[in-house]
Formats: structure tokens, sequence, C-alpha cells
């Protein structure tokens, strides 16, 4: 065994006896607790009044034509939502149970991992630490491509570690599988091979593991996996490559020092103050477990991530959750060191806490309307209006014998694609003259000028643009959405008036 796996879980003397974080309540209390706010957010879904935000609705309707790619993602969240809506439908709490579930299965995974590594008291509070993680407290509730990646990542850090320990065929076969297929879900499961190439250049530990044929084997694997949306992004102009790219836009000319700090900034609400800053005291302060390669090599898996997505803040833009894949092995040595430290303070402080904040977002899923929010929360806007938006459309589209609507914009078009998935109206995106299609809707169901018009209704658009396309306006509704200043929008028709 090359890693040296720590002893049972002890605090420092002073604290021992009667500490109730070195006890384990065991594996069947742990999936118990789980379980039960894994069914607490399902709940809250099932009653939310809120519907899907239009990047879910996206997904959604890419589901509706399963690919090996779409312009801005890898399939898998196109693939996974298509099997929630056969197996449930297409309301918004169907389309987003799968979330609470997957993040069920990845904190048992690392909690398992955690286990192994430091023993079982560790591992019952990553589990309960990693599903009341601020970040996964909030993705709990929406359906997004996160989700999926850190399931994959969970499992194939899960992998990595028994492979280190016991290097074989097997195991790399299964890391590449596993990491594969989080490629498929999200391309940022690419960081998790450099992280553990960094790691065998930096620990022996790693290194004599890694450093193999095996490796290149699950190299293979990989590549084999991304390969067919490898090949769709060829046929399709490498799309969803080239908006990866201008994500990433790196210059010294976009040079923000705001942004950067803000960015590390946000980890601390993502991961919790007391995670984040314990993961920052044990790479500078070089606090350690008595296990320390294993401590080392978790953060060899987790702070590169965070440091070059820092630079990526400093030097274009980083959203908070692009570091969501650090944390699973980051997670778990902050768990070892809150569990061991001498004092209790940051581990209670840690629980009540992320406790009190995915408490909170239960009951707000639950209750809180999101088309009330107001700064700094107005964004939650995006997840309400669009069923009723839709209705407005369609008694409109009945009135005057419409079939088609023609929108601008891919939040409205996504929005009304989901909202009206019930009703006999094909919805086409506005490509703007001289433009290129700039996402899946004005690559699948683009509309020009110049192209008919004969039963069509625009929506979305100013009275300029309106005019540009020869159409006048008809009547306008309530539209309770966030792209409605005022909660109206106008509709308009083409043909005279």
């Amino acid at each position: 065994m090359l890693l040296r796996r720590a002893g049972p879980d002890a605090a420092s003397p002073a604290s021992a006896g009667g500490d109730f974080r070195t006890r384990d309540p065991g594996t069947a209390a742990l999936v118990a607790v789980l379980a039960a706010i894994c069914l607490a957010r399902i709940i809250a879904l099932i009653v939310s009044p809120s519907d899907l935000g239009f990047d879910e609705a996206q997904y959604w309707a890419w589901s509706r034509e399963l690919r090996f790619g779409y312009f801005s993602k890898p399939p898998m969240i196109a693939w996974f939502m298509a099997l929630e809506d056969a197996i449930c439908g297409s309301g918004a709490a169907c389309l987003r149970a799968g979330s609470p579930i997957v993040h069920f299965a990845a904190a048992l995974i690392l909690a398992l991992l955690a286990r192994r590594l430091y023993g079982a008291a560790t591992g019952f509070w990553t589990g309960i630490f990693h599903a009341i993680l601020p970040g996964v407290a909030v993705s709990s509730f929406l359906m997004t491509t996160d989700v999926l990646l850190l399931l994959f990542w969970s499992a194939a850090l899960y992998v990595l570690f028994i492979h280190i320990e016991r290097p074989g065929w097997v195991t790399a076969l299964a890391f590449g599988a596993l990491a594969g297929a989080g490629l498929n879900a999200k391309y940022a499961m690419g960081y998790l091979p450099v992280l553990a190439g960094i790691a065998a250049i930096a620990e022996p530990t790693a290194r004599r593991a890694l450093v193999r044929w095996h490796s290149l084997a699950a190299l293979a694997v990989m590549a084999a996996m991304i390969a067919p949306n490898f090949w769709w992004n060829i046929e399709n102009g490498f799309a969803t490559f080239s908006h990866t790219g201008e994500n990433i836009g790196w210059s010294l000319d976009r040079l923000n020092p705001v942004r950067g700090f803000s960015f590390l900034g946000a980890q601390f609400g993502l991961a919790g103050p007391v995670v984040f800053g314990a993961m920052l005291t044990a790479l500078f302060l070089n606090r350690r477990s008595e296990a320390p390669r294993t401590d080392r090599l978790l953060l060899w898996l987790s702070m590169p991530l965070i440091g070059a997505l820092t630079v990526q803040g400093f030097l274009s833009q980083a959203n908070p959750n692009w570091a969501a894949a650090a944390y699973p092995a980051g997670l778990i040595v902050a768990t070892a060191l809150m569990v061991r430290h001498r004092r209790r303070i940051w581990f209670n402080a840690n629980l009540a806490i992320c406790g009190g904040i995915s408490l909170f977002l239960v009951v707000a899923t639950a209750t809180f309307e999101p088309r009330t929010a107001e700064r700094p929360l107005h964004k939650l806007r995006e997840l309400d209006g669009w069923s009723e938006t839709a209705a407005g459309l369609v008694a409109v589209a009945r009135g005057h014998g419409a079939r088609r609507v023609v929108t601008w914009g891919r939040p409205l078009t996504a929005g009304m694609i989901w909202a009206l998935r019930a009703e006999p109206l094909t919805v086409l995106a506005w490509v703007p003259p001289g433009s290129e299609p700039g996402n899946q809707f004005e690559l699948d169901a683009p509309w020009r000028l110049g192209d008919g018009t004969e039963g069509a209704l625009l929506f979305g658009v100013d009275d300029a643009a309106a005019r540009l396309a020869g159409a006048h306006p008809i009547t306008t509704i309530e539209a309770p959405i966030y792209l409605a200043r005022d909660g109206r929008m106008t509709v308009y028709g083409f043909g005279a008036e």
C-alpha cells in the first residue's frame, strides 16, 4: 500500500472523550441522513412556484433530438434530461429532480473515499459536508452540467486513489471510462488527469503509480469516449470548442484585478468559509493530519485548479462555479483537518453555517416566487414567468391563426420552446442580419429576413427591429419574465395591419 492511511479518527487529547466528531454513526446512518436531505429537496422542487431557467430549458430543448454534441456543451446533460422526461415528464420539478439524487450519489462516493483514507468518522462527515456545501445546496435545485460533472469526478477520484494504492489495468481502465463519461458531461473533467499529472510530478507516491503504461490506456479510453463529440464538432465547425475558447479569452488587455479577487472571494461562498479556509490553511500554513502524504495528494488534486482559474479571472473572467471540481478532493482534506482540530469551533461553525444555508434554500425554493426578487437576487427572476408568458402568446396565436413564433435571443427562444411544449406552435430563432448562428436554435430552426412570414408572429424584439422585419404591433401581453422591464411585451404580426 503506497498511501499510508490515517489511523482512527481522533481529535487532540484535550478535546477527546465524547467528541461527536470522532464517532462513527455508521454507513446506514449516513445514507439515511443523505436520503432525508435529498427527499427534502425533491419535495421543495415539487411545490416550488418557479419555472425552468432558460439554460435548463435550453438543455431540455436539446434533449428532444439526441446527438453527440450541441452548440455550447457536450451531450450528456441533454441525454440525462431526456431520461428524466421519459421517466417523469417535462415539468420543472421532474427535470430538476435528478439533481439532488445525483448529488446524493456523489456525497456517498466521497464519504466512502474519505473513510478509506482517513477513517470512518471523517468519511461520515465528508458525506454530510458535501451535501450541505452552499454550492451543492444551490445546485441541487437546478439541472446544470456541474451536477453530472461532480458525480463522475467523485467516482473517478475514488478509482484514482485505489489505483495509486494498487496500480492495475482494471482501475486504470475504470478511471478512463469515468473520466470519459465526465468529459461528455462537461469539458472541465479534463482537469482531473492534468491534476493527476501534476500530483505525479510533485509526489513520489503518485509518480510510482501513474508513470506506467496503465495511464496511457486510461487516456486512450477517455479519448475513445469523447471521440463522437469531437467528430460532431468537426462536422459543425468546432462550435462547442469555439464557444469554450471564447469563454477563456485570455488577454493582457482584459486584465482586471477586481474580477480575479472577486472569483477568489466567491469561493468562500461556494464551499463555505470554513471549508475553503481549511483548504487555504492546509496549503499555505502546512496544516496536516496524521497522513501528510494523503493530505498533500488531495491538495494537488484541488488547489492548482483554483489557482489556474484565479489567473483566468485576472486575465479575462471566471464564473465562481468553474471551480466546483476542486472541492471533491479539497473537501476531504478540509474535513479531515476539522475533525482533528483541537477546538470544535471550526467544525461546529461549518455545520451551522452550511446547514443553515441548506435549510434556508429548501424553504426558499418551496415558497419564494422568483419574479419578486430584487437586487442582489434579481437573477432569480430568470426562473419564473415563462408559462404565463406562453399562455398569453398562445391566446394571440389562436386569435390570429398563427402557427409559428419567431423569437429573438437564446434565453427567450429556449424559454418559449419549453413553455410552449404542449402547444402546436413552432418556435423559430431570428438570426440577426449579417450574423452567423450564435446558438443551437439558430442552427436548427433559423429565421432570417426574407424568410416566410405567413402564419407567423414576432416576439421579443423592439419596434425598430419589427419594422425592419416588416412586422407591426398586434397587441401587448402579460409577460412576467426578467426580459420584460414592466411585465408586458408586444407581439408583432406580419401582413396588413
